[in-house]
């Protein structure tokens, strides 16, 4: 791995946290935190509520520096030349009601130093991108809470960044809401910007993501292409509805040809097999009406998270079975 000094004097690498630490009150947040972000990649922050995802964005934006260790941002420390070469994103949207989608973004460039043209058309621009070109002179108050989040992107966007963080930008939005804004994301990172997005979502992970880092309380437990997170998974996950399932001796059903990782969850048992067509029967017929339920779908990176965390992403719960 290359040396803190030469990553940060790589031209390519926006990013760079070496050893990074912040607890706050109460005793959550990060422990040595290594990440590096590069020019052009999306990289995803993935891990449930309360994981550290926000800390981390927290110290690459400058909001709060690390207790201890390092960051980097285009190889200086934070201050205002770094400052206006960042877009930032925050989870809950926060526009003014009052003011119109236009005003909006004409006071936010005013206040990265943009004019006249120049910011007329970046702001119709950009509007136009996100599909909200038409409502550029109606009241923020008027728009749902996906066209909200639109505006709050077209905002960070409008300095032209070169790193762009972002916490949850689709949380809760309808289809067309989270297209357009990811498909204005990967447009960016192919003119060279630099995006670093926190979810919990898996799904968008697999799908968007250049890089994925799994992070669980306050630490880095895996880092990679969603390509490779996956790759070591057998082809179908199960999800069973099993009540009484913490008085089954699971010995028996880790041992059948083509079972793999088998995980307790609060709802029952996950598991990842070779083929569901040939375990699905054999389930039934061994344990019978024990089981009340099932999901079968392909593996995905959910399955990742299941087999390196040993437990759910979405609640944190469950143990290895």
């Amino acid at each position: 791995m290359a040396t803190a000094e030469a990553d940060i004097a790589n031209p390519q690498l926006h990013a760079l946290l070496s050893g990074a630490s912040f607890v706050w009150p109460g005793g959550r947040g990060v422990s040595d935190i290594d990440l590096s972000i590069r020019r052009g990649e999306i990289v995803t922050l993935l891990g449930p509520n309360g994981a550290g995802k926000s800390t981390v964005l927290k110290m690459l934006s400058g909001e709060i520096a690390p207790q201890r260790g390092h960051v980097s941002i285009f190889g200086e420390q934070h201050g205002p030349n770094v400052r206006r070469r960042i877009g930032l994103v925050l989870q809950e949207p926060s526009t003014d009601d009052l003011m119109t989608l236009q005003e909006t973004l004409q006071l936010h460039g005013r206040l990265f130093g943009l004019r006249g043209h120049e910011l007329d058309r970046r702001c119709r621009e950009l509007l136009e991108s996100l599909d909200i070109g038409d409502r550029a002179d109606d009241r923020c108050e008027t728009l749902s809470g996906g066209l909200r989040r639109r505006v709050d992107i077209a905002r960070a966007l409008l300095h032209d960044p070169d790193l762009l963080l972002l916490d949850e930008p689709t949380l809760a939005l309808d289809p067309d809401s989270s297209q357009a804004i990811w498909q204005t994301l990967h447009n960016r990172a192919a003119h060279g910007t630099a995006i670093v997005v926190c979810s919990n979502d898996t799904v968008e992970a697999e799908h968007h993501a250049d890089r994925v880092v799994f992070v669980d309380e306050g630490r880095v437990l895996a880092e990679d292409t969603p390509s490779s997170l996956t790759s070591g998974l057998k082809s179908d996950a199960l999800e069973l509805d099993w009540p009484a399932l913490q008085d089954v001796d699971l010995d028996e059903l880790k041992r059948w040809d083509g079972v793999g990782d088998t995980i307790r969850t609060d709802q029952g048992l996950h598991l990842t097999v070779d083929n569901s067509a040939e375990i699905v029967p054999r389930l039934f017929q061994t344990y019978g009406s024990q089981v009340t339920g099932i999901r079968i779908r392909e593996s995905s990176l959910r399955d990742a998270w299941f087999k390196i965390v040993g437990r759910p992403i979405e609640n944190g719960l469950g143990r290895k079975a």
